[in-house]
């Protein structure tokens, strides 16, 4: 049985984590299908928006301190471990479409961060987030310490990367952390809604400006301003900025094609 299963309707390519009797914690198996999955949906130009989700109690508990599948006490299948997410969470976070997460029950560790790289995050009331790593006598990983520092800046960060205390999803929400917090059981529902909507915009545009947004933080305001002409130029060039253009002098909704 799969334990990242893999749907798509309406361009929207949904990912479940599916490994509910862990509360989809990660071992190697998972990150491999993951990997796969995400790399599906990169290649494939059918596919305009990406939801991730979590089958069961759960999103992610994070590492499976069980049984990761590997060998960890060896240094190097800890490395190639950790590389196989890092495939994972890359793909994500440089994911040219749009990608929405949806977060019920425990989003802790390496699960957190999963969630973290994601461009729009919605959380149910049950949710709950932690960078429990300290607990275990460990460091961040998943890109906890580049992401963290990111979205809520360096004090808070270090406040949950030290303590490693967990927080519900209405303070993540006041930390910046996710974007909606929605009544139990809803987040699934609300995040399939906005990825279809996502799924019928102009996804190379869209995609293009992510890119420029993840740079823009570590840039100048002139690099930003290049960065933004230069891929101006290019989008005009696109079908979908040509049926944007005509819709709006005839006074009409768009239908983009990712085009």
């Amino acid at each position: 049985m799969s334990i990242v299963n893999t749907t798509c309707n309406q361009g929207v390519f949904e990912i479940a984590l599916n490994r509910p009797d862990r509360l989809n914690a990660l071992n190697a198996e998972l990150l491999s299908e993951l990997g796969e999955a995400i790399n599906k949906a990169k290649r494939d130009p059918s596919i305009r928006s990406i939801l991730l989700y979590g089958e069961g109690k759960a999103f992610c508990a994070g590492g499976d301190l069980k049984d990761f599948g590997m060998d960890d006490t060896n240094p190097i299948e800890v490395k190639e471990f950790l590389q196989r997410g890092h495939e994972a969470l890359i793909g994500l976070y440089n994911m040219e479409k749009p990608v929405v997460v949806a977060v019920h029950g425990p989003a802790v560790g390496a699960g957190s961060n999963l969630a973290f790289a994601c461009d729009i995050i919605i959380a149910d009331e049950t949710a709950s987030f932690a960078e429990i790593f300290a607990n275990v006598g460990a460091l961040p990983d998943m890109g906890g310490l580049y992401l963290l520092p990111q979205k809520i800046g360096m004090h808070k960060a270090a406040e949950l990367v030290f303590t490693g205390k967990t927080i519900d999803a209405n303070t993540a929400l006041e930390f910046g952390l996710i974007n909606q917090v929605v009544a139990e059981g809803q987040a699934g529902k609300e995040a399939k809604k906005l990825a279809r909507l996502l799924a019928r915009g102009p996804t190379k545009a869209l995609g293009l400006a992510k890119r420029i947004m993840h740079q823009a933080p570590y840039s100048s305001l002139e690099s930003v301003l290049e960065m933004e002409a230069m891929g101006q130029a290019i989008i005009f060039q696109t079908q979908d900025f040509k049926e944007g253009r005509q819709a709006f002098i005839e006074k009409r909704k768009p239908v983009f094609k990712g085009e």
